[in-house]
């Protein structure tokens, strides 16, 4: 924990965005989607969500920009490194997190994949995490 009380702080790569979470940090899991590839440009995308209540930006909010697909998908990043940033979760309960975007490294563990049935053909995942072909199933 930081001074702030903060479990982790994250930024974009800029510097310009900040943000605090408070509190243990949920389990990574990873989106292989054709949407969440090309929004990150990497073969799975990697997010952690929290309660909104334990998310605190710290700076930047006003350099987040966001663009939404027809279909309601949306990305937000910084509108000057283009970084991804946190979004809220459809409802705004919680907050979607990108992993990458954490400054310290945090014992995180892995929740599980999701939408490998659209992973990219050159992709291998190679952990033991639970693999899903679409969404996981709510418990």
């Amino acid at each position: 924990m930081d001074e702030q009380g903060f479990v982790a702080v994250g930024s974009c790569l800029c510097g310009a965005v900040r943000f605090g979470l408070k509190e243990k940090l949920a389990p990574v899991g990873f989106c292989h989607c054709s949407q969440c590839r090309k929004a990150s440009g990497v073969a799975s995308n990697a997010v952690l969500t929290t309660r909104a209540e334990r998310f605190v930006w710290l700076s930047g909010e006003d350099n987040l920009q966001s663009w939404s697909k027809d279909s309601g998908w949306t990305t937000v990043f910084c509108r000057t490194c283009g970084s991804p940033a946190p979004q809220p979760t459809p409802g705004g309960q919680h907050i979607w997190v990108p992993a990458g975007a954490l400054d310290s490294d945090p014992d995180l563990k892995i929740a599980g994949h999701i939408f490998v049935g659209s992973k990219a053909a050159w992709e291998r995942i190679c952990d033991d995490a639970p693999q899903f072909p679409g969404h996981a199933p709510t418990p």
